[in-house]
Order: structure tokens, then C-alpha cells, then sequence
């Protein structure tokens, strides 16, 4: 694996794909329903959750719920993308994505609508403007430190017919204890161990384990949020390789918390250890991942048994057991972050919403001078006493 030591540009024209299309023909063979549903959740402004559906309602209603029920919001951030704005994803994460959603489909009758996935740093930098609290509360990650901003990660959530017919009307939003961007941070992470109820963490688990099945399938690994049950993305760089481990571990539920198992908090201090030495330029990027991937195979090997690897392989597939290749690694952190100008070179269109035009201010030429403002003044003071002194004459 060959890693330069700088941050690289991605070419957006032949890795991008629109999430709306990719593998749509795939996604409905058979005649089946489309597993995938696209809903823009940062172009929204009268979305709510209503019993578990997603409704539109008026703008009136739509502030009374901002003020009683703001968890209960879709975009809980202001309307910030175009309305035209297409979801954009990474080729080999999309591939990913859509093996997910076919796996969930068909193994447990469940639909998934996609929230976001590219988020352009102009659009990151205005919804953190928009919520600074949430950015605060951690909720938002600021602009330029997301793999969104890379278009390497995805936000989703799990939804249940309600009839044959599916759409987004006839769609019941799925247990998973939290809506979309659910402002219960501590709740939110998957390794919350406080009340939820089974449907809940059986739907947290599945939704789990079909993106571990897809990452060994297509040979990508995936580090998922756990922090956020809802976002599935690559690697930050090769400090975050543990969290491939804790997500393998989640999958047959063995302790992945690095705050209580102590071989991943290990881990975890010598990555970060190795990433410090990284960044202070003491070793190459390639001698970073390599050593971290050392690290990593061997906390893998210590950590689960024989017994663990043949569990892993028979919920995830054939080679679910053994750690994931350098070579099939993709950090994140090591792309340059994608902006609406860039979008626009490779044809594709802006993702920020135009932001409304307002009549320019018109400033009389005089005022705009202060020092002719000054003038001018000096100028009818003496013409003003030269009056006086007329009149008292």
C-alpha cells in the first residue's frame, strides 16, 4: 500500500455517485420494492415525526414544534442544501450502502431512508453557524473534520412498511431508540446500556451486522459511528483502526467498549500515540499505518478466540474472522474535503441553498467619504457664522 504523506483530492467525476440511481436496477430485481428511499434531511423546513411517520406540516404548526417538540424536528438544523441537491456518496461506501440496504430488505422486510451523506464544507460551515449548541453538545462535527465533508460517510434510518405500497408515506419509522440527529447523545451511542426496549436493540444490532456482512463482502472496512447508532463511514486514519475491532466485537455481543475493555483501550492509547508521532512529522504516514496495522492485527488475534472467529464468520460471512488488510483500508482524513465549487468542475450541481437576494443599501456618494462628510460640514458652519456676522453688522 503506497500512502503519500499529503492530504490527496478526490476525482469526484468517477468516484462520486448519485444515491438516488446507483444500482437502482439491482436494488428492484425481481420486481421487489426499492429498499433505498433518498430524503435530503438538511433541505427540509416542515418535516416532523408524527407516530412515527414523517409528515409535512404547515409553517405555523412547523414552529409550534420547533418551540414544544424539537426533537421530534427532521432537520433539526435549518434548511441549508438546495432542494435539488442530489445525496452524492463514494462509489466503494455507496456499493456498501447498497448491499445493506438489499440485506435488510430481504432479511427482515425493513427499508431504509438515506438522510445524508456528502455534505460539502460550505453546507458543514453553515449548519454549524445555524446550531452552534449542537455543535457544542456534540452533535455536529465542526466543518472540514467529517468524513461527511469527504463524502465517506452516510446517515440513514431504518423504517417498516405499513402497506404493500411503499413509500415514504406509507413507511413506519423502525425502533432504534432515537430519531435521526436525536438529541440524547448518550442514548445515541451503541454502547448504551440503559432502558430500551428489545425491538429496539435487536434493530441496532441487525442494522450492525448487515454493514459489517457488506464491508467483508466488499472488502471495506467499515468504522461506525459509535457515538451514532445512524452514521456508517470509513476510517478517520489508521488511530481509528480499533473501532473496526469494537464493531466486530458488537456483532456477537462481546464487550467492544474501550472504556471497559481493557486490550482495546490499549489499542486505542498506542494508535493515538502512533498518530501523535505522525503529526509532530517523526514518522511517515506509511510507517503510521503500518505500524498501527501491526498493532491492530495482534490486539485482533489476542482478542477474540477461535470460538469468536468461527461466530463471526457464521453471522458475517466467510472471513469475518480474521483482521481486515492494510491494503483495504480508505482514511478519510487523508482526502482533501470537497467543496460546492468543486461539485460544479465536475459537473455536478451546487449543494448549498442560494441564500435569499435583499435590495443593496444605496449610500449617498457624500456619506460614503467621511473626510468630504467632515468637509462639507466645516464648509456650512462657516458659511452660517459669515451669516451672522452679516446680519450683526
Amino acid at each position: 500500500m503506497d500512502i503519500p504523506n499529503e492530504n490527496t483530492a478526490l476525482d469526484l467525476k468517477s468516484t462520486l455517485v448519485n444515491l438516488a440511481q446507483h444500482r437502482k436496477t439491482e436494488r428492484v430485481e425481481g420486481n421487489k420494492p426499492d429498499p433505498l428511499i433518498v430524503l435530503a434531511a438538511y433541505a427540509q423546513d416542515n418535516l416532523v415525526y408524527d407516530d412515527g411517520k414523517i409528515v409535512s406540516i404547515s409553517p405555523s404548526s412547523y414552529e409550534e414544534y420547533k418551540r414544544s417538540k424539537p426533537n421530534d424536528l427532521v432537520n433539526k438544523f435549518g434548511a441549508v442544501y438546495a432542494d435539488d441537491a442530489p445525496l452524492l456518496l463514494h462509489k466503494k461506501l455507496a456499493d456498501v450502502l447498497v448491499d445493506v440496504v438489499i440485506d435488510l430488505r430481504d432479511r427482515r422486510g425493513q427499508f431504509t431512508v438515506v438522510m445524508d451523506a456528502l455534505r460539502t464544507f460550505d453546507c458543514a460551515s453553515q449548519l454549524q453557524e445555524s446550531r452552534p449548541d449542537l455543535v457544542e453538545s456534540g452533535l455536529l462535527t465542526h466543518a472540514g473534520d467529517s468524513a461527511h465533508n469527504r463524502a465517506l460517510a452516510v446517515d440513514s434510518k431504518l423504517f417498516e412498511p405499513t402497506n404493500a405500497n411503499i413509500s415514504l408515506s406509507t413507511l413506519l419509522e423502525a425502533d432504534e431508540h432515537g430519531h435521526l440527529d436525536d438529541l440524547d447523545m448518550k442514548a445515541n451511542s451503541r454502547f448504551y446500556d440503559g432502558d430500551m426496549s428489545y425491538s429496539a436493540r435487536h434493530n441496532r444490532l441487525t442494522r450492525l451486522q448487515a454493514w459489517q456482512r457488506a464491508s467483508v463482502k466488499r472488502k471495506l472496512p467499515i468504522a461506525n459511528l459509535l457515538s451514532e447508532f445512524w452514521d456508517d463511514r470509513v476510517t478517520g486514519s489508521p488511530a481509528d483502526m480499533w473501532r473496526i475491532i469494537s464493531c466486530r466485537a458488537l456483532c456477537m455481543d462481546v464487550n467492544g467498549n474501550p472504556q471497559t475493555n481493557p486490550m482495546i483501550a490499549t489499542l486505542k492509547t498506542d494508535l493515538n500515540a502512533l498518530h501523535k508521532q505522525n503529526q509532530e512529522k517523526e514518522i511517515t504516514r506509511q510507517q503510521f499505518a503500518e505500524s498501527a496495522h501491526n498493532l491492530f492485527v495482534d490486539t485482533w488475534q489476542r482478542l477474540f478466540t477461535k470460538q469468536h472467529k468461527l461466530q463471526l464468520s457464521s453471522i458475517l460471512g466467510l472471513g469475518a474472522g480474521e483482521p481486515p488488510e492494510l491494503a483495504d483500508f480508505m482514511f478519510h482524513e487523508w482526502y482533501n474535503d470537497i467543496h460546492d465549487h468543486d461539485l460544479i468542475r465536475a459537473g455536478f450541481p451546487r449543494q448549498t441553498r442560494p441564500k435569499a437576494v435583499t435590495a443593496p443599501t444605496v449610500i449617498r456618494k457624500k456619506d460614503s467619504d467621511p473626510l468630504r462628510l467632515l468637509f462639507e460640514e466645516a464648509k456650512a458652519e462657516r458659511e452660517k457664522n459669515m451669516a451672522s456676522l452679516k446680519t450683526s453688522a
